[in-house]
């Protein structure tokens, strides 16, 4: 989003979408002129909210501002008996005298340790391979055992059976609400795959939409008073789809049954939960609901979760439409967007750190040819992406090139040898030129430190710039280093890499010289996307 310039006033904007939003997500940052990623003066405030949300800055003539976020009520939605209460959504303030990139480490210190219940870290992050942009609705047994043999082969940890496997879909017309295996698709339930996926060592995790339901489905002909509705009104079924009313017991009780007998039943350790449209008729029994609404999807998330103390949930919403901490507070993973492309990843990701920490972001290595946006882009770039976020896979590898295989097996090793450092340490963004993004994580002991520097178009300049790499203790040396790619080559010659042997060996710089006069750059050619590895010597 675009910096807004101070005027006196008032600066207000309303979510009314149902669900977080992606045009209006609840949160503000406040800066200085002056304040850049490394220095100066800011605050953010966040409402840890899943529904409608309005935020407020009045700014007075005397230079006074104040900002005011809450739940947005249509009329007549809350009415409170004498003797009732109500209690607002929480909202999260920070402030620091050091920067932005201060300012979000203190939001994600406080998401790993107060906002979320921490089932997530017991283990490492498993590297995910989701099965949607490989075969979308075509489910077909052969296909999804190969896909698992491929996906244990280039180091995955966690298969992902993505929309399709339930009910009569066979496309997204029908089926939601319908939560058992498809017969047709599935003759012998999930158990064959399930079995096949936890025999190759890999966790397996099943995709849901539990909200909606499909005109054209078993549970809609049975109940169609089920679904939030405005009487008299026609419904809108944008995505073939309608909302239901999770206000009614009977409705959240039947989606408890069917979920927690799939969980019961197979060895699911991993819930991918969508929600893939605005609520356009947000009313029950006459009268508003979107606050009732989102409390009771709440209370069917503790419910489940209760029942299955290790389960994992991912809280997605055609993309990152429903990422606040009031969902962070029952799950355990952000899908961050649904464009895999890797360059408006390296803008999406940068954006979402300011509120979430990497260990939350889902960020998957797609296509060479991204399905979104129809960009082609190389398995280099798309890693080095990747690599700093909860990582994944979400590709066809039947139709990948041994090389390009080759290539993303490595990188996967690679995040594997720094996933530690990555979920665990101090992250920053570097202030850039606008052609570049650059971010990073240090150690919390300040023994090493991970940096990505990614040219994201071309620039006017001759000369490379300088990586002033923060966070490191200026009375240590580092071996710096280049871990990838593999192969690096600059556009002039000679360049700082033969110079320091950064593509090797590496060279031992002081923290204090990394920090102040900074790391030359090679001339690097758009879209090349550099890490550097920074160990104490």
């Amino acid at each position: 989003m675009e910096p807004v310039p101070p005027s006196q006033g008032s600066y207000v904007r309303e979510n009314k979408a149902g669900r977080t939003s992606h045009d209006n997500f609840p949160g503000l940052i406040v800066g200085a002129e002056e304040t850049t990623e490394q220095s100066g003066p800011c605050f953010a405030f966040h409402l840890g909210w899943s529904g409608n949300n309005r935020v407020r800055v009045d700014r007075l003539s005397d230079g006074r501002a104040f900002v005011q976020m809450g739940e947005y009520f249509f009329p007549g939605e809350v009415s409170l008996a004498p003797g009732e209460t109500y209690r607002t959504p929480c909202l999260y303030a920070g402030y620091s005298r050091a920067g932005f990139s201060a300012l979000s480490r203190q939001f994600h210190r406080h998401v790993s340790q107060s906002v979320m219940d921490g089932r997530g870290n017991r283990k490492p992050r498993p590297i995910h391979y989701n099965t949607w942009e490989a075969v979308y609705f075509d489910h077909d047994h052969e296909t999804l055992f190969k896909l698992a043999e491929k996906a244990a082969k280039v180091g995955a940890e966690r298969y992902i059976l993505d929309d399709g496997w339930f009910g009569a879909r066979r496309g997204d017309k029908a089926g939601l609400g319908d939560w058992w295996p498809s017969e047709d698709v599935y003759p012998e339930g999930l158990g064959p795959l399930v079995k096949h996926v936890t025999g190759l060592g890999l966790e397996f995790g099943l995709w849901f939409e539990p909200e909606m339901v499909n005109p054209d489905s078993e549970l809609f002909r049975n109940h169609p008073d089920w679904i939030l509705q405005a009487e008299g009104v026609e419904q809108v079924p944008f995505r073939n789809q309608y909302v239901l009313d999770l206000t009614r017991s009977e409705v959240t009780d039947y989606l408890f049954e069917r979920l927690h007998g799939l969980l019961s039943e197979y060895d699911i350790s991993y819930i991918k939960w969508d929600m893939n449209r605005d609520v356009h008729h947000p009313g029950s029994h006459g009268r508003p609901a979107i606050s009732q609404q989102t409390r009771a999807l709440y209370q069917l998330i503790d419910r489940l979760r209760a029942a299955h103390p290790n389960l994992e949930i991912e809280s997605c919403s055609s993309g990152g439409a429903r990422a606040d901490y009031g969902i962070l507070g029952r799950t355990d993973r952000i899908w961050t967007s649904d464009s895999n492309d890797a360059l408006d990843r390296q803008k999406i990701q940068r954006g979402a750190s300011h509120f979430f920490p990497l260990s939350v972001m889902g960020a998957h290595v797609g296509p060479a040819t991204c399905h979104i946006t129809g960009r082609r882009l190389r398995m280099q770039l798309r890693v080095a992406t990747a690599l700093f976020g909860h990582m994944g896979m979400e590709l066809n590898l039947l139709k990948e090139t041994s090389d390009d295989l080759e290539v993303l097996k490595t990188g996967l090793a690679l995040h594997k040898k720094h996933r530690a450092l990555i979920h665990g340490g101090a992250f920053h963004r570097l202030d850039t030129p606008a052609h570049v993004n650059a971010v990073g994580v240090v150690a919390r002991d300040q023994s090493e430190a991970l940096f990505s520097w990614c040219n994201l178009r071309g620039h006017h300049q001759t000369l490379p710039g300088r990586m002033f790499v923060p966070g490191l203790d200026p009375t240590k040396t580092y071996r710096t280093k280049i871990v990838w790619p593999e192969r690096v080559r600059s556009v002039s010659h000679p360049s700082i890499l033969s110079a320091l042997d950064l593509t090797a060996d590496g060279a031992d710089l002081p923290g204090e010289a990394l920090a102040n006069a900074g790391l030359q750059l090679p001339l690097l050619h758009p879209e090349t996307c550099l890490i550097f590895h920074f160990a104490e010597v």
